[in-house]
C-alpha cells in the first residue's frame, strides 16, 4: 500500500489534516458559488481543504471565504503548478520571497526557452508577491464556518 502523497499530484496532501474534506475548485463562472455550496452542506467546524489549480486562485479562495463558507487557516502557493509542483510554500511576502530567491530555478540545458524561464524566475525573485497572484495552483486549508 502507497501512500496518497506520493502521487506528484496529490503531494499537497502532506498539508493538509488526515480527515479533512477536500472540496477541488471547479471551473466556470459559477465556480465560486458551487464550491460555497458544497462547503455549507457539511457540518460546522469540519476541516477542509480547497484546491485550486488554475492560475489567479487567491482571489476565488478569498470569495469562498467571503461568502461565509469556510475560515482559512493557511494558504499555500505551488509552483510552477499544482499537478507539477517543486515548491509549496505559504502564501505569506516572507516565505514566497525565501522561497523564490533560494527553491526556484530555471530548468538545467540551453534551449530557446531558457531565456525567457530565466527572465521569468528574476521577475520573480525581485517581485515575489508576483508569486502569490500568478501561481497555477493553490491550496487553502481551513474549517467549515
Amino acid at each position: 500500500m502507497t501512500a496518497q502523497w506520493t502521487n506528484p499530484g496529490q503531494r499537497w496532501r502532506l498539508l493538509a489534516p488526515p480527515d479533512a474534506v477536500i472540496v477541488a475548485m471547479p471551473s466556470g463562472l459559477l465556480a465560486v458559488r458551487r464550491a460555497a455550496a458544497q462547503l455549507r452542506a457539511l457540518p460546522a467546524g469540519t476541516p477542509v481543504v480547497l484546491v485550486d489549480g488554475r492560475p489567479g486562485g487567491r482571489r476565488r479562495a478569498r470569495r469562498v471565504a467571503a461568502a461565509g463558507a469556510m475560515l482559512a487557516d493557511r494558504q499555500y502557493v505551488a509552483l510552477p503548478s499544482l499537478r507539477r509542483a517543486i515548491v509549496v510554500a505559504e502564501d505569506s511576502p516572507a516565505t514566497l520571497r525565501w522561497a523564490c530567491r533560494t527553491l526556484v530555478a530555471p530548468p538545467p540545458g540551453i534551449t530557446w526557452a531558457h531565456a525567457l524561464a530565466d527572465a521569468a524566475i528574476r521577475c520573480l525573485r525581485r517581485l515575489p508577491v508576483l508569486a502569490g497572484w500568478l501561481a497555477g495552483g493553490r491550496v487553502t486549508v481551513g474549517r467549515t464556518a
